[in-house]
């Protein structure tokens, strides 16, 4: 175990899913790693070698970002961290490059490097485009998110949209791997890199660790993995999935709001393939609160062996609400959805629970008072596994990631590893 007195790396992230598979890689290789779901510091941060916090501004305004940006970055470099990484969606969903200006100017710092390329999960950055399994990202469902659509593919126009959208263009420059036109005056400058390949991830990490300050980076948790791969070095015990599975009983709980179509072929792939109890909750109850007759149902589903799933119905694609409107209806939907599993989690005690989505983790984890997570590591690429430190689901096996993470067999081979305690 490293005996490090200070830590080594602080994670700031737009979200909860982010903050959790940014930090995974780091618990994997036996690095001490305490995760917050909310602004605040985490319970052992002053013991941890790495420290995430979920600042949960994807959807904000640019002076609540730049408020909790500000704050999270004061205290962090406050515990003498070596790199500050602002994990940011790999999609470059939310407001990409807001927090790292915002950081930017906290630390007075002259530059800022981005990249959200995350090749383990098929996220590449080609001449500046960023491609999603070989597709330009606006191309994508994902680019069509209702929330945060994108307009472009190449990462440089992203950035700049999104901080002009905060009214915040003109206090940096934003650059592209190619250099652009001199700069003249003193503002400082957001490079935005090329990668397709974990070894340019790599290379990127070996510079911020041998950086003499405290080094401000900007990526995926693809960066992550190449961070702690390079500050590891092979001195720790690589957890294992089974570090975490060996004593699971045969009670799952998984949950999801995610609209993603990957998620539905995840879903579909996997009740061909094993026997799970199915629970829809539709988006009219969600909005509207869930019933207790719904509550008890799902209770008596819940408290089966087995792999019981409760998913969100499906929104509609045609609407005529406004981006506001939209996320006030989304922050209903899971904060409902939280209350309705905070009961089932109550009465029923699965063993592991399964949270697929950000936004639905945050639900959860709020509705179920966890202020803290000890995480031990990766079961797959951004799956993430880990134990409340607190709250109503303490002790408990927490399993997330992202909706749009992984292939439509990876949901299977979660659950499979799940029930036997190997990958398939």
């Amino acid at each position: 175990m490293n005996d490090h007195s200070t830590p080594l790396v602080g994670i700031f992230a737009d979200d909860l899913t982010g903050a959790l598979d940014a930090a995974a890689p780091f618990a994997a290789r036996g690095f001490r790693t305490v995760v917050s779901p909310n602004e605040e510091l985490p319970i052992g941060a002053n013991r941890a070698e790495v420290i995430s916090v979920n600042l949960g501004t994807r959807h904000l305004s640019s002076s609540e970002i730049f408020s909790r940006t500000s704050q999270a970055v004061t205290t962090l470099v406050g515990l003498g961290v070596k790199v500050l990484l602002n994990k940011i969606d790999s999609t470059l969903r939310g407001n990409p490059g807001v927090e790292l200006v915002a950081a930017l100017k906290t630390l007075e710092g002259d530059h800022a490097v981005l990249c959200s390329a995350y090749p383990q999960n098929e996220r590449e950055i080609e001449n500046g485009i960023l491609l999603v399994s070989g597709i330009p990202v606006a191309d994508t469902d994902v680019g069509q998110d209702q929330l945060s659509p994108l307009s472009s593919s190449r990462v440089d126009e992203i950035i700049s949209a999104s901080l002009e959208r905060a009214g915040i263009s003109g206090e940096v420059h934003v650059r592209g791997a190619e250099g652009g036109a001199a700069i003249t005056d003193l503002l400082p400058v957001v490079i935005t890199l090329n990668a397709s390949t974990d070894e340019d991830l790599r290379l990127l990490a070996e510079r911020l660790v041998e950086s003499s300050s405290t080094a401000l980076v900007a990526g995926s948790a693809g960066l992550s993995v190449a961070l702690a791969d390079v500050l590891d070095l092979d001195r720790f015990h690589r957890r294992t999935s089974s570090d975490d599975l060996d004593q699971l009983g045969r009670k799952v709980l998984v949950v999801t709001a995610s609209q993603r179509q990957i998620v539905d072929a995840q879903f579909e792939m996997l009740g061909s393939q094993i026997d799970i109890v199915h629970a829809e909750l539709s988006v009219d109850e969600a909005l509207a609160g869930v019933t207790d007759e719904s509550i008890e149902r799902m209770i008596d589903v819940a408290e089966r062996v087995g792999i019981v799933v409760l998913r969100l119905g499906k929104l509609s694609t045609e609407s005529d609400l406004s981006p506001d409107d939209l996320l006030s209806m989304a922050n209903t939907i899971v904060g409902n959805l939280g209350a309705a599993v905070r009961q089932i989690t109550d009465a029923a005690k699965p063993d592991t629970l399964v949270v697929i989505g950000g936004d639905t983790a945050s639900g959860v984890l709020d509705a179920c008072g966890v202020s803290s997570l000890d995480l031990r590591g990766e079961l797959q690429p951004g799956t993430v596994s880990g134990i409340p430190v607190d709250g109503t689901i303490a002790d408990t096996l927490l399993i997330t990631r992202a909706g749009g993470f992984g292939d439509e067999n990876s949901l299977f081979e979660l659950v499979t590893l799940l029930e036997f305690g190997h990958n398939v």
